[in-house]
């Protein structure tokens, strides 16, 4: 049986960010159900920092994030974690109300915007069909991120301190008594008083085998495709591009274009693959919204977003069981909020105030906790599409 003070379930960004922060507090050890941490929704980020996308909480905890990612600690990356991208978001008739709702919010968290037409949002991305929108916020500070050196970064840094990462190490059972969790893995036995469930997706299954009581806190499939850009386009420039009403998004990406309709279909925790209508959907909201052409489908896969009712974090001590925290409920903002939502988790697994700077931002114990009714009540109706509506 090895011991720890904390033991983090789950190797993607949230669980491997949270073991970073805690390992200054004491041992940790951080099992992957995976051969390799990062193998799921980690790997398949549309990986940029946006403070515009998300509800209003999530963005807030990229807002808490972005000095992390800008400047992160000496001896942490030998590269830069963010590179420059800008995020374009568009509105349709109606939707204008809701888009300068999300301007006033950036503006107060003193983040840089232009509000303009979508005639003149060309000059961002010269393929949009202005013509099926009436206006534009562009976010020049949106940042992509480099999702590889951020999950490494975290893990070397979690070594030095004397953690450890153990993979193939799903956990079988998980059981609390005389004050420690004792869990159960194919990769060996470990016990530790405090638990950090960072499972992602399967953040409710690790719950079912701690004893707990249903969380509502659901993963849905998100489905990308990959394709050419038009011949001769300098696409190196262009900004990642959402629609307010969050039907699809694209960036450059590697040379290509990478589009998703940002379908949320309920899913069991699972290897997620793209759905074929989703991808026909995809490129129909390209043929529909741009001027682009898919002539082929270079690549496409899928992967799993894990959400609660309202969309917000779903951090901090179980109802039930305080020494059992969670860290679940990123709904595609894990890897741009991920910073500042593990010092959240610690916070309340070392039983300590929550980080001043996050708590400036409105976040407090309450808004963010796995107690909050829409999480525990299990009766309640499934998340819908529709996010960026979101703000307080």
């Amino acid at each position: 049986m090895e011991t720890a003070d904390f033991i983090v379930i789950g190797a993607g960004i949230a669980g491997a960010s949270a073991a970073y922060e805690l390992s200054e507090n004491g041992k940790v050890i951080v099992l992957e159900a995976e051969s390799a941490p990062g193998y799921h929704s980690t790997g398949r980020s549309a990986a940029v920092m946006s403070e515009n996308y998300g509800p209003a909480l999530w963005s807030r905890l990229v807002t808490a994030s972005r000095s992390f990612l800008e400047t992160p600690p000496d001896g942490f990356t030998d590269v830069p974690l963010v590179t420059p991208r800008g995020a374009l978001f568009l509105a349709r008739d109606g939707e204008q109300a809701k888009l300068k709702a999300q301007a006033d919010e950036l503006l107060r968290r003193g983040a840089t915007i232009e509000l303009t037409s979508s005639d003149e949002a060309l000059r961002f991305c010269p393929v949009i069909k202005s013509s099926e929108f009436v206006s534009a916020l562009y976010e020049p500070d949106c940042m992509d991120i480099d999702t590889d050196a951020l999950l490494t970064g975290y893990l070397k840094m979690l070594r030095v301190r004397g953690g450890r990462v153990v993979t193939n190490a799903r956990v079988e059972a998980l059981k609390r008594a005389d004050g420690v969790w004792r869990i159960s893995t194919p990769a060996g036995s470990f016990e530790a008083p405090v638990v950090i469930n960072a499972a992602g997706g399967w953040v409710q299954e690790v719950a079912t085998l701690a004893g707990l009581s249903y969380r509502n806190v659901i993963p849905f499939r998100r489905t990308a495709v990959v394709f050419d850009p038009p011949a001769g386009s300098s696409i190196q420039t262009w900004p990642m591009t959402f629609d307010v009403a969050e039907t699809f998004y694209f960036k450059p990406e590697a040379g290509r274009i990478m589009v998703s309709p940002v379908d949320m279909a309920p899913s069991e925790p699972c290897d997620a693959q793209a759905d074929e209508l989703e991808v026909a959907i995809a490129i129909d909201r390209i043929h529909t919204f741009t001027t682009m052409e898919v002539k082929s489908v270079k690549h496409k896969w899928g992967g799993l977003r894990t959400f609660a009712l309202d969309h917000e974090p779903v951090i901090g001590r179980d109802l039930e069981e305080d020494s059992f925290i969670w860290l679940a409920g990123q709904g595609g903002n894990g890897v741009m909020g991920g910073a500042a939502a593990a010092r959240l988790a610690a916070s309340f697994a070392v039983g300590a105030e929550i980080p001043s700077d996050i708590a400036a931002l409105g976040i407090t114990e309450e808004n963010v906790s796995p107690a909050r009714s829409c999480v525990v009540d299990a009766s309640g109706d499934k998340p819908v599409v529709g996010t960026l509506d979101a703000f307080a």
